[in-house]
């Protein structure tokens, strides 16, 4: 179910506020008053702070007024609204606010609404309300969400009377000044939902159905798009619940996602690099062994090589063909590197085994096959023996 928090201030901290929780079925859940701002730390602890805030401010530090525009409205000329009231205001006009509503156009002319008010009354409560956890969507002047009727509405709020008397024209008056005010304005009949009191029975008036003063003004919130909270002060958009749930944890993803991401391309640098190294050693190896040609395509070069000396039955490949079941067995030989001289047929290589004898059973067997073998010093390194060996084709 949706609800909102609606909360009427004062003018200052020390007056009461009243406060009404308003579904969007048109109920009230609660509602209630608190003596001073100072218990806002108690409302918010009783009802928490996840529903929208309505603030009402007292319609009696709010002008409302209506200013004709010498031309059709520009960004400039909403910039330039302050300063065309400036001579009209007491106060500094650096201390006001002037908050932009409706446009209307009668005939030719461009009439701009406009809200003015104490710039401090707003930040007070903002501030107040702020610091306990609420976080104000919509701020207005109370009586503006009196009903539109054709004629003045009124509804009594604590020691004040709500006044509204047309679409742009509220008052608040204080319960003691309320039956000189309404003589002084000579008002038509009257339509009021509260109680009347005997001191205004000149007014012409006609009672309407008891109402709450808040219930009666949150009934028209849906059909009331002004907000004071405009230009720095408007409301920040509200975050999404599910993404604050989830944030930290997407967080650490796309952490983890960007440390995989350098790590993989740190090993694909490391890869190419080598692959760099290797391809530049096997270029050297071809021109040790064939240096007066140039390499052009030096995979089909070798693999001529080794396609000719196949067919001739001599050369690197028969040559290590013969020579493998040897390396193999129960304990394989493990060749390091090798060099070839193709002019000699001569292979010389790199070995590791994992004994002396191994290196002798190597060697047995190849002279057995009718390969010329000569052996070089062997050392024992890491528990294992290491020597090279040089063999020739069979004769």
């Amino acid at each position: 179910m949706n609800e909102q928090l609606i909360i009427r201030v004062g003018s200052v901290p020390q007056e009461p506020l009243w406060w009404l929780v308003w579904s969007s079925q048109g109920e009230v859940i609660a509602s209630g008053m608190l003596q001073h701002s100072e218990e806002l730390a108690t409302l918010a602890a009783r009802l928490g702070t996840h529903r929208p805030v309505i603030l009402l401010l007292p319609a009696s530090d709010v002008v409302l007024k209506e200013l004709p525009l010498p031309a059709k409205p520009t960004r400039q000329l909403m910039q330039a609204l302050p300063y065309m009231l400036e001579e009209e205001q007491a106060e500094d006009i650096e201390q006001l606010l002037v908050v932009p509503g409706k446009v209307r156009q009668q005939d030719e002319q461009y009439i701009q609404q406009l809200a003015v008010f104490r710039r401090q009354l707003l930040e007070q409560w903002l501030e107040r309300l702020q610091a306990v956890g609420f976080a104000p969507v919509q701020a207005l002047p109370d009586a503006l969400l009196l009903p539109d009727r054709t004629q003045p509405v009124a509804i009594q709020l604590g020691s004040q009377w709500l006044l509204k008397t047309a679409d742009w024209q509220v008052s608040s008056v204080d319960d003691s000044w309320w039956p000189d005010y309404l003589q002084l304005a000579a008002l038509p009949e009257l339509l009021h939902y509260s109680p009347w009191p005997a001191s205004a029975a000149m007014q012409p008036r006609q009672e309407a159905p008891a109402e709450l003063p808040l219930a009666l003004l949150a009934q028209q919130l849906s059909s009331q798009p002004f907000n004071l909270l405009q230009g720095s002060y408007a409301p920040k958009r509200p975050a999404n619940k599910y993404w604050q749930q989830w944030k930290l944890t997407v967080g650490l993803a796309a952490a983890c996602l960007l440390v995989y991401l350098a790590q993989l391309g740190m090993a694909s640098w490391q890869l190419s690099q080598q692959a760099a190294a290797d391809r530049l050693a096997a270029q050297q190896l071809y021109k040790q062994q064939f240096p007066q040609e140039r390499i052009v395509n030096l995979r089909k070069q070798v693999e001529r090589k080794l396609a000719a000396g196949k067919n001739s039955g001599q050369g690197l490949l028969p040559l290590l063909a013969g020579i493998e079941p040897a390396l193999g067995g129960s304990e394989p030989v493990r060749l390091n590197n090798l060099k070839y001289e193709s002019r000699k047929a001569e292979l010389r290589f790199l070995a590791t085994a994992s004994s002396f004898q191994r290196f002798e059973q190597l060697k047995a067997d190849l002279l057995k096959q009718g390969y010329q073998v000569e052996q070089g010093a062997l050392n024992q390194i890491d528990g294992k023996v290491q020597g090279t060996l040089t063999i020739r084709s069979k004769a």
